[in-house]
């Protein structure tokens, strides 16, 4: 491993702070100040260290971003790389072809241990500066707030290094990068954990982070909260990912299940990966537990819209990512949809301005569930026979669409929430087109006929803002969070953990229940009170049920690559990474269902490489080759 001699290793984004105007500011470190300060210069100026500050938090993930000019370790390919999503052409190399550790790209290794050095320069120089006339002056209380800040994005860092490498090196303190014969070897996963969680600790008891950005209760909208601060951590959010650290320690990859990592060593002959140890899912349960306690303190809770006092799903699910909320526990600003980029990339081409070429696949359209709360494998309602009307309840006038095929009829609110189909109506009748609807087959507007098509026949509408329209006065954009921590995310870990440890806790059914309330679908005690199915004290019926409600609530939001990994679901046949299925957007809307020259025929779109090798990403195979002590991740 080695770390950058430059002073600042970072020139890019700082805070982000998010503005619902639409605009984002950011506080960057200039090239001028990059190239000519001492470090002395730097920490002795308010402005700048203010600056460096800010530039710890380009460690921050964007797990929910799309696009391939955004891909980075970092954001644009998670929701591809799982199978949720394609893209226009042939999505991109790793997810079609594979790749070895040698041309693996879209790593966050190099780039995070940076933000760790740079972190740790913080926290030895970083002092109150200027006095009380100057606009920058940074007061020991703030200082105290930037230090615990600091700390917190250590232990993110090292949790992302975690989550997609397994256990890494672990570096305690600022090195100096001209150092002879630096290297580090990997710690075990225990090390590992434990060096993070005791860094969240140690900023949970400091006291110097605010508990939440929720700072008037009894106020409505954007004024109850401190945007300002959005991406800044609280409490709250160091409590957030203590729990999800303790949750993926417990998890299978980490936790024994990957029977290729228990003979990886190190060269003195330490072993890195664990057997199995129970205690971790009791330590996951009590994190949570914690977090749980300090949401009902600060007033976070699920988000929900009451309409003549009844519990309105579809709004719910759709103003949820609309708008800062109660269920947010943490987010930035840096959502691609601010920009109008994704607004456009998710539009139909022939509806005024959009390129349509973001896809999902036919796998996740499957997943979602009926409105009775039963999968479409359980039930009576599902029917792939015909066409039918169906309400369009994201339409300005809820809609109701004619002929559109019965895949589609009956499904839960969040089903229409993130799927454009054939046939569905946009949220907005365009001018002049009082019968418009989406059109994917051959020959209609948003068919293959160009490059730009999302090639699976169906589009995603999840996060779309339903006031927008490319034309006349309507409203043109619309910012919203980017939303990387949130409660019902939470309270399926919270299902998961009770599961693991004991199939009998009523806590299982009555957090899944929770989410699935919200959402406008019976819970699971009411599916067993009325004997339409029973799934409680099932541990492996429940451990199914629990994962597909994470795929379902938590679609599009970047969870699901890691999810199916620390599963280690991936060989599952109903998981099965390796095909991405689709309509048939080379067949035509007027022949016979099921036809080979009908659209309404699922077709394997893509084979997918998948190796028990990718369970865990390849350490870059430069820092393999460069260090006597680094050691490779299994079957790589």
């Amino acid at each position: 491993m080695k770390f950058s001699n430059k002073i600042f290793s970072t020139i890019a984004f700082g805070i982000t702070i998010l503005l619902f105007s639409g605009c984002k500011d950011y506080l960057d470190v200039s090239d001028e100040v990059a190239q000519n300060l001492t470090l002395e210069e730097t920490f002795d100026n308010p402005n700048y260290i203010r600056r460096w500050h800010g530039g710890l938090f380009n460690s921050i993930s964007e797990y929910s971003s799309i696009g391939l000019n955004k891909a980075t370790g970092f954001s644009g390919l998670w929701v591809s790389m799982c199978g949720e999503t394609t893209l226009s052409g042939n999505g991109f190399y790793p997810i079609i072809s594979g790749f070895t550790s040698a041309t693996a790209n879209y790593h966050r290794w190099t780039a995070l241990y940076q933000y760790i050095r740079d972190a740790h320069i913080f926290l030895q120089r970083v002092s109150p500066k200027g006095g009380l006339n100057d606009q920058y002056q940074i007061t020991e209380e703030e200082v105290q707030r930037m230090k615990a800040e600091a700390k917190f994005l250590i232990a993110y860092s090292y949790f992302s290094l975690f989550e997609m490498y397994g256990p890494v090196p672990i570096v305690k303190e600022m090195v100096d990068p001209e150092t002879k014969n630096l290297d580090f070897e990997r710690a075990s996963i225990d090390e590992t954990v434990f060096y993070i969680d005791n860094l969240l600790q140690e900023v949970i008891a400091s006291g110097d982070l605010p508990e939440t950005l929720i700072e008037n209760g009894s106020a409505i909208g954007n004024d109850k909260y401190r945007l300002n601060e959005i991406v800044r951590p609280t409490l709250t959010v160091a409590l957030a990912l203590r729990a999800k650290l303790w949750v993926y320690a417990a998890s299978p990859l980490f936790n024994g299940g990957y029977q290729e990592a228990l003979g990886v060593t190190n060269p003195d002959g330490k072993v890195i990966f664990n057997n199995t140890e129970k205690v971790r899912w009791t330590t996951a349960k009590k994190c949570l537990e914690d977090l749980f306690n300090n949401c009902v303190k600060n007033g976070h809770q699920l988000f929900k819209v009451y309409t003549n006092g009844v519990l309105n799903s579809d709004e719910s699910i759709y103003q949820l990512f609309q708008n800062y909320n109660d269920e947010i526990l943490w987010a930035s600003g840096d959502n691609l949809y601010n920009a109008g980029g994704m607004e456009k990339n998710t539009n139909p081409r022939d509806l005024y301005t959009g390129w349509g070429y973001i896809g999902v696949s036919q796998n996740y359209v499957d997943a979602f569930l009926m409105k009775d709360g039963l999968t479409i494998a359980e039930s009576n309602l599902y029917h792939e026979d015909g066409f039918t009307d169906v309400l369009n309840p994201y339409n300005e006038n809820r809609r109701i669409d004619n002929n559109v095929f019965t895949m589609y009829a009956n499904r839960e609110p969040r089903f229409y929430a993130a799927i454009g189909y054939e046939g569905k109506s946009w949220h907005i009748q365009p001018v002049g087109k009082p019968n418009y609807t989406l059109g994917f087959a051959k020959g209609e507007g948003s068919g293959n006929s160009s490059g730009d098509n999302p090639r699976t026949g169906y589009l995603l509408t999840k996060f779309k803002n339903r006031k927008i329209l490319y034309t006349g006065s309507y409203l043109q954009s619309w910012a919203r969070p980017s939303i990387l921590f949130r409660l019902a995310d939470f309270y399926l870990y919270y299902a998961e953990v009770c599961n693991e440890i004991n199939p009998s806790d009523p806590n299982i059914i009555k957090y899944l229940d929770l989410v699935r309330e919200r959402a406008g679908i019976p819970g699971y005690q009411q599916l067993a009170n009325t004997g339409k199915k029973n799934i409680i004290g099932d541990q492996q019926l429940q451990r199914k049920m629990i994962q597909r409600e994470r795929q379902v609530e938590l679609f599009a939001e970047g969870q699901r690559f890691f999810d199916i990994r620390r599963w280690m679901i991936c060989e599952d046949k109903e998981v099965d990474p390796t095909v991405f299925y689709s309509m048939n957007m080379n067949g035509y809307k007027d022949r016979p269902i099921g036809a080979a020259d009908s659209y309404f025929t699922r077709i394997l779109l893509e084979k997918r490489a998948w190796n028990r090798a990718m369970y865990l990403y390849p350490i870059p195979q430069n820092e393999i080759q460069k260090s006597r002590l680094l050691v490779q991740n299994p079957l790589w």
